[in-house]
């Protein structure tokens, strides 16, 4: 059963010239990049720099031509306020402070413009309210703040809107169902997930499509119980901006086709209408079956169809809490709990793994807890996260470069 909703942004500036901007941005952008990326991933770039402060658990996004890493957990358990700017353009490392120190950020883009750091966790646990926005136009930093507070809320960038999703709400209920629309003139509309149960998932976005899915991770079949259940969830939902000539842009969620095989850890990327969620683990009972076993497996959910692919694929290995990025046509999966320094690679104009890598690309320093993000859609960025089996946080940063 496929239920829809709408919110309209009535106390929003008009979005319809908003929404058709970006959308021939993104266009743009994909045409560019599409020429502007290396396509023999051996051929790729590598170089390296450093973050101000060593720490993992950040949150990490890019817009223009910047990456942010914002956040975090610093060695000592504390959590930090700096954020680490790359700019691109001018190969330069600068940095800011978040308006509050905090970890399980929130991170995401808006408009081609806004860089998101919503929600979070502070020293005592308790889930926050506050949205910390940086405009890569003028360089200012100013705040919103979610209707209801959260930690680690998903955000999907569909162009001329972000919904900022979930996350954990220190209550009974410990998941939570808000969802907040923020649009491009930096206002805020709250609405409710369409869900069964308070589900924590994963948010993949496809801006110049406009649709984004929430999707996967776990649930609590036990909401407002003393005791919560937490099971692995199939619930998907698709958000996306419906137009209409002579109307304002609507932002939509819908209960999309369930997820296919449920599984905690997993993570994904989209690019060219494909969307690409792999690796998570499955918990067993302990005594006929492994108590936690992670996957290789790669679901595969098209933007045009509507609908998760009966056929998946399989990673070169099981990886856990893996980074995922798009770069170009293809999307990247490093890192995880897996152990492995190794890239796969996958193509989405072929829907196949780039074979015979070998070792290239790959990471050299081998990390867990850390974050990624990619810059003009070509440029991967892998900084900070835990280092000599989890036990000393890094201020290392590893940059593949894919531009032409």
């Amino acid at each position: 059963m496929h239920q829809r909703f709408s919110v309209f942004f009535a106390i929003f500036l008009p979005l319809l010239a908003i929404a058709q901007r970006v959308r021939c941005l993104a266009a743009a952008e994909t045409a560019q990049t599409g020429d502007g990326v290396v396509k023999d991933a051996h051929a790729w770039g590598f170089s390296g720099g450093m973050l101000s402060v060593p720490r993992s658990s950040m949150a990490a996004t890019s817009v223009g031509h910047l990456a942010l890493f914002a956040g975090g957990r610093l060695h000592n358990g504390s959590y930090s306020d700096v954020v680490d700017i790359y700019n691109r353009t001018a190969n330069a490392w600068s940095t800011a402070h978040l308006s509050i120190g905090r970890s399980s950020i929130g991170a995401g883009s808006l408009a081609g413009r806004y860089a998101l750091f919503a929600g979070g966790l502070d020293d005592s646990f308790k889930p926050m309210t506050r949205v910390d926005v940086f405009d890569s136009e003028t360089g200012e930093w100013s705040t919103l703040e979610l209707g209801t507070p959260r930690g680690s809320p998903r955000i999907v960038d569909l162009g001329p809107a972000a919904a900022i999703v979930g996350g954990l709400s220190g209550d009974l209920q410990y998941l939570s169902k808000a969802i907040d629309y923020v649009s491009a003139d930096l206002q805020i509309a709250n609405a409710t997930l369409d869900v069964d149960y308070p589900q924590l998932g994963l948010a993949i976005a496809d801006a110049a499509s406009g649709v984004g899915l929430f999707a996967a991770g776990y649930e609590n079949d036990r909401p407002g119980d003393r005791f919560n259940d937490f099971q692995q969830s199939n619930q998907t939902t698709v958000f996306s901006i419906a137009t209409q000539p002579g109307a304002e842009p609507a932002v939509g969620a819908s209960r999309g086709q369930p997820f296919p095989y449920p599984r905690w850890g997993a993570a994904g990327a989209a690019a060219n209408g494909v969307f690409a969620v792999g690796g998570g683990h499955l918990f067993g009972d302990a005594s006929s079956q492994a108590q936690t076993t992670v996957v290789d497996r790669v679901d595969i959910f098209s933007s045009r169809t509507g609908h998760w692919s009966s056929s998946p694929l399989k990673l070169s290995t099981p990886r856990d809490y893996p980074l995922v990025q798009a770069v170009g046509d293809f999307i990247v999966f490093l890192g995880g709990t897996d152990q492995s320094k190794d890239f796969d690679i996958l193509d989405t104009r072929s829907g196949a793994f780039v074979a015979g890598l070998g070792h290239r690309p790959a990471l050299y320093t081998l990390r867990t807890d850390a974050a990624a993000a990619t810059v003009d859609n070509c440029l991967l960025i892998v900084a900070g996260g835990l280092v000599y089996q989890g036990r000393n946080a890094t201020a290392s940063v590893e940059m593949f470069d894919a531009c032409k």
